[in-house]
C-alpha cells in the first residue's frame, strides 16, 4: 500500500511539472496526496531538487521554495514515506522542465518484483 501510495504522489508531480510553477506548488501536488492517505507526517523531506554541476541543486521542490521552473531545468521528483521502526519508500527520478510540461529521463520499470 505505501508504494502505490508514493507512486502516484510521484506521477501526479511529474504529470503537473510545468514552466512557471513553484517548487512549493509541485511539492504541495505530492505532499497532499500522500496527506490524504494519512501519512503527511511520514513525508519527511521536499519533494526533489535540481540537478546540475553538483547532485544537490537549486531550485529545491520544497514546501518553503518559491523558485519559478524554468524550460530547460532538470530536477527530481522523489516523494517519500518513512515509518520509524518499519521501513520506508521513496521512488525518485530525474526530469528535464520542457516548454510544454515535464519529461522523465530515468528510465528504471516501476513494478515491483
Amino acid at each position: 500500500e505505501i508504494y502505490e501510495i508514493v507512486l502516484e504522489a510521484q506521477k501526479k508531480a511529474v504529470e503537473a511539472a510545468k514552466p512557471g510553477m513553484t517548487g512549493k506548488e509541485l511539492d504541495s501536488i505530492a505532499r497532499d496526496i500522500i496527506t490524504e492517505y494519512g501519512y503527511g507526517d511520514k513525508f519527511i523531506h521536499s519533494l526533489g531538487h535540481g540537478i546540475g554541476l553538483q547532485v544537490h541543486e537549486w531550485p529545491r521542490a520544497s514546501q518553503y521554495d518559491e523558485t519559478v521552473l524554468k524550460e530547460g531545468m532538470v530536477i527530481t521528483i522523489e516523494p517519500g514515506i518513512y515509518i520509524p521502526k518499519f521501513g520506508g519508500v521513496r521512488i525518485e527520478d530525474t526530469i528535464v522542465i520542457t516548454n510544454d510540461g515535464a519529461k522523465r529521463l530515468t528510465k528504471t520499470e516501476r513494478e515491483l518484483i
